[in-house]
């Protein structure tokens, strides 16, 4: 398998395959396919508790997998909105936590998880008490909303962030959830109640566009 990653502010991830190698998504995000690629719908890895998992996320509980049946295919993926794609190469990376729908592809060998916590913060931060984990071997690919903002951290160094911002981020990082200091910034500042305190090491990927916001907007000016 090869790939590569076209187009500017809406961006495109062309997959070529050879007989047998496989990719997968979640729903919603395939371009186009090659005559000789099968594409088969099923519940993934974990069996029922993982369909079950995603499905309480708000995830897609199937996966959509994507096989070339032939020498030289292609797949192509899209993002949901403008935005760009960020390769990961997981056998470098270790462990990625990636925010609800930000995965827009993975290669076979790649395992892509729902995983639980009990931190009352991460669901006050905006981001729920479920998130998605990717670990493994193999290529996965994360769409980012607007422009990529990377920030790495050294062991101890903390970042504070939007949570509408965070796209994915090391598993090595510490998350945690900060109340907005001051009574007349968390009523009429307008960015919530909660930022997402990050603590290194490693490395932060983050949208540079919310789409929050935008509904927000979206809302407002319909509501003229």
């Amino acid at each position: 398998m090869n790939y590569q990653i076209a187009g500017s502010t809406m961006q495109t991830l062309i997959v070529n395959l050879d007989a047998h190698d496989q990719v997968y998504t979640e729903k919603g995000t395939l371009l186009m396919m090659s005559s000789a690629v099968k594409l088969t719908t099923s519940g993934g890895g974990g069996g029922l508790g993982g369909m079950l998992a995603r499905g309480l996320s708000g995830n897609s509980m199937f996966l959509n997998y994507y096989e070339a049946t032939d020498q030289h295919q292609r797949v192509m993926f899209a993002t949901r909105v403008p935005g760009h794609i960020v390769p990961f190469a997981m056998q470098e990376q270790g462990s990625i936590i990636v925010q609800q729908h930000a995965l827009l592809c993975a290669e076979k060998g790649t395992e892509y998880k729902t995983a639980f916590t009990l931190k009352l913060g991460r669901f006050l931060g905006g981001n729920g008490l479920i998130f998605n984990q990717i670990t493994g071997h193999g290529m996965a690919f994360v769409s980012v909303d607007g422009e990529v903002v990377e920030q790495e951290l050294r062991a101890g160094e903390t970042i504070l962030v939007h949570p509408g911002h965070i796209a994915a981020y090391h598993g090595s990082i510490t998350y945690e959830v900060q109340l907005m200091k001051g009574i007349a910034n968390m009523l009429f500042g307008g960015d919530g109640l909660y930022l997402v305190r990050l603590t290194g090491p490693g490395h932060v990927w983050m949208h540079g566009f919310n789409i929050h916001n935008l509904q927000e907007v979206l809302g407002i000016q319909n509501g003229r």
